[in-house]
């Protein structure tokens, strides 16, 4: 666990306290924009490109009406691997010299903006009804396309199962929830792609699919996720390129139960109620009100009750914090659930003592 003393530095200190610093101009960056799967049987002669004046088109010669899937992705349980926690672990936070570091993201030019995809509904002024909603007045979150270090770390997730977001957090090595993944029996995984920052349908750092996803616990929302799976509700996907070396990374750290009470941490994420998922949101200033631990092959992990603003789509972004002396933040829990315990009830995500030991064993194994 993290020391009393080793606390967050206050989100109110971050414009002063994160010096911004300039981007250097760096060679010989490729970034992958898009990657196309092709049906079976195409041969080389047969994928062709083609240059428009905006655009490169893939025409597959004589494929009409064939379907091609990315492959399924292997899984880890690391229970099965690693006979204990290790605790104090702390992951560094990386980031490039091509990119600029801002304490927060710029807010959009007025020309992006658009208003909410899900209306904000307006209360009579009898007050007896309500709105399907997990935000808490006053919903500070703000829609934002700012490409700069530490928010290029974040991007969404997508699955067959839908979208989710997720952070950075090594090299090519992806944390996100748990019940983000499209889980299949014995131990399967559907395919899941990071488009880092993607917004509306423009990809910055490019894309890339996960090859192979460590995990302590599947979590499946179709039953709602239960206190076990709230706790544990965070894997750690590898990647099939090192896309993390053009976004940076975030640490990571186990959450420690002194933090609770303090307005330390950030949270990005993709709202369905803001943009219908198509663009990212920052949240700060983020509180974490309480915990509970939850217990599997006799490690502990907690789940930690939020009323920060979040909405279906915001799954599996980090809420994160900053520390003196760091190169970024450190990320320590993952968004897990809204409306705990019933209608009104507080959010929550998952964080721990375990999250660190995920993604070191991530890095440790699949450098």
């Amino acid at each position: 666990m993290a020391r009393e003393d080793d606390k967050p530095i206050a989100f109110s200190r971050w414009k002063s306290a994160i010096k911004p610093k300039r981007a250097k101009a760096t060679e010989g960056l490729v970034v992958r924009v898009q990657t196309v799967p092709v049906p079976r049987g195409v041969k080389r002669r047969d994928v062709k490109l083609q240059q428009e004046l905006d655009r490169i088109d893939v025409i597959l010669r004589g494929q009409v009406g064939a379907r091609a899937f990315a492959p399924r992705v292997k899984t880890v349980a690391l229970r099965r691997s690693i006979k204990r926690v290790e605790p104090g672990i702390v992951r560094e936070a990386y980031r490039p010299d091509h990119l600029a570091l801002a304490p927060l993201p710029a807010r959009l030019p007025k020309e992006l903006a658009r208003p909410f995809f899900i209306p904000r509904f307006k209360r009579p002024p009898s007050g007896e009804s309500g709105e399907p909603t997990t935000v808490f007045a006053p919903d500070t979150r703000y829609v934002f396309s700012d490409t700069s270090y530490p928010w290029s770390t974040c991007g969404r997730v997508d699955t067959a199962a839908g979208w989710g977001s997720g952070v950075m957090v090594g090299p090519r090595h992806l944390l996100t929830a748990s019940h983000v993944v499209n889980w299949g029996p014995n131990n399967t995984a559907g395919w899941l792609r990071f488009t880092p920052l993607f917004f509306d349908g423009n990809a910055p750092f490019g894309v890339a699919w996960a090859t192979l996803i460590y995990w302590w616990n599947q979590a499946n929302p179709s039953d709602g996720i239960n206190a076990v799976e709230c706790a544990f509700d965070y894997v750690v996907c590898v990647l099939d390129t090192r896309i993390g070396e053009l976004t940076g990374w975030m640490g990571s750290r186990g959450y420690s139960t002194s933090w609770d009470g303090g307005a330390y941490w950030g949270h990005i994420g993709y709202p369905g109620d803001m943009a219908g998922g198509q663009r990212p949101a920052f949240h700060g200033p983020g509180v974490m009100d309480s915990t509970f631990t939850q217990s599997l092959g006799g490690r502990d992990s907690l789940g930690i009750r939020h009323r920060n603003d979040v909405w279906p789509g915001q799954s599996g972004g980090p809420f994160f914090g900053w520390w003196e002396g760091e190169v970024g933040p450190h990320a320590v829990s993952t968004q897990s659930a809204q409306n705990w315990g019933g209608a009104g009830g507080p959010n929550t995500s998952g964080g721990g003592d375990p999250l660190p030991v995920l993604v070191r064993w991530g890095l440790d194994h699949d450098p």
